[in-house]
């Protein structure tokens, strides 16, 4: 068959059903393995091909299972992650938090960092693959760490990894502390996409009451973890700011971040 009438067949299917035709180039891509930009360069494909691809265009147009969970494959800060329903899939906005960290480590020199709550080990992996610091982080899942250790080896960084809730397990002192921690409001979750709150666990997204309860533990332990002139990088939800800055009015407010839609997104501290 060939391929562009196949696209377009399925790029009309998934709009008659108002679902994002997008969806069915990054499909194909995935199942061919070559990039959606080559796509064109493509003529015919087999009917092996052909029928995968349907399978796979019509399993998401049925259901509201993501994309990267649908190929248990995400792609973060140039690189690529397996993820499945144990982990939150990578977010575009949390690209933020690794340029903002990679921009003090070059700036301060920093040597040491630790990542809270990795899941999937983004955050951490991102920052080692593109800096000398050495890198801790941490997970309360043992799930999550298996899947973050088999992420840095894919990558192929050095990091280590530590079991723990939040810093219970965890001695010393850091330079920076990194974090995207759980931050959706626990009466908030029923409402999110179906595509969020049924195939990312909800251990990696309830934050609790108004979804401070994890920048509440951080701000309890961070001063006895953080070295003199250290640095704390935060991730936060929509709505967050003006609460956390307050949480951490014993601590410098540096600068917030926005993302890519215009929202902050990142909050800096030092001690």
């Amino acid at each position: 068959m060939k391929l562009i009438e196949l696209r377009k067949e399925l790029k009309d299917l998934y709009c008659q059903h108002e679902k994002d035709s997008a969806d069915v180039d990054f499909i194909v891509s995935e199942v061919l393995n070559v990039p959606r930009t080559e796509l064109t360069l493509i003529e015919d494909i087999d009917d092996m091909t052909e029928q995968t691809i349907r399978e796979y265009a019509m399993i998401r147009l049925d259901t509201d299972i993501p994309i990267d969970k649908l190929f248990k494959k995400a792609y973060f800060y140039g690189m690529t992650f397996y993820i499945d329903e144990n982990v939150l899939s990578p977010r575009q906005d949390s690209e933020v938090v690794v340029d903002t960290t990679l921009k003090y480590i070059n700036e301060k020199g920093y040597k040491s960092c630790i990542d809270l709550c990795t899941g999937s080990g983004c955050l951490a992996i991102a920052i080692k693959k593109n800096s000398d610091i050495e890198m801790l982080a941490t997970d309360i899942s043992n799930k999550a760490l298996q899947i973050a250790k088999k992420n840095a080896k894919i990558n192929k960084v050095n990091v280590e990894f530590l079991k723990s809730d939040m810093f219970d397990k965890v001695d010393g002192k850091f330079d920076l502390i990194v974090s995207n921690p759980p931050y959706i409001a626990t009466d908030e979750i029923e409402d999110l996409d179906k595509e969020v709150k049924d195939y990312d666990p909800i251990l990696a997204l309830d934050g609790g009451d108004m979804g401070l309860k994890f920048f509440n533990d951080i701000h309890n332990e961070a001063r006895k973890h953080l070295n003199d002139g250290g640095m704390l990088i935060l991730e936060i939800g929509y709505n967050q700011k003006q609460p956390i800055i307050s949480l951490f009015n014993d601590f410098n407010f540096v600068e917030s971040v926005l993302d890519l839609n215009g929202i902050d997104r990142v909050l800096v501290f030092t001690k």
